[in-house]
């Protein structure tokens, strides 16, 4: 993506991959997603979590994504709806890629894939 190292931002808090080991954070980034087509389309911010870790994935969108953008996914048809100012939008996936992705991903000498979904970055202290 050509973003420096000192973009991220320094965190604290354990991070476990699907084999319940902890994985080093890197640190957070907040960058622009846009989901959609115009003219239903629509941008938030989104914070990441950055981690080494080799994968056939990019990002893992988790539900704080479509809680922030009010989408809703339909796993069988690889859609995502979600509420735009012009209408409701729609990302489709493609079957090839996510299998493809998925094979990929599965090879043994392949890295775990991170579940970030659940992972919390507002300060532990607040009630």
């Amino acid at each position: 993506m050509g973003l420096s190292r000192e973009k991220l931002q320094p965190t604290a808090g354990p991070l476990y991959g699907f084999d319940n080991r902890p994985v080093r954070v890197e640190g957070t980034i907040s960058l622009p997603v846009i989901l959609g087509e115009f003219p239903c389309q629509v941008e938030h911010p989104i914070m990441f979590i950055v981690v080494k870790s080799e994968s056939a994935y990019n990002a893992i969108f988790g539900r704080s994504l479509q809680t922030i953008f009010g989408a809703i996914a339909s796993i069988p048809h690889l859609k995502l709806k979600f509420p735009t100012p012009s209408g409701i939008g729609t990302v489709r996936g493609d079957q090839q890629v996510a299998q493809s992705c998925y094979l990929r991903q599965a090879q043994p000498h392949s890295s775990v894939t991170l579940s970030i979904e659940d992972f919390d970055l507002q300060n532990e202290d607040t009630p």
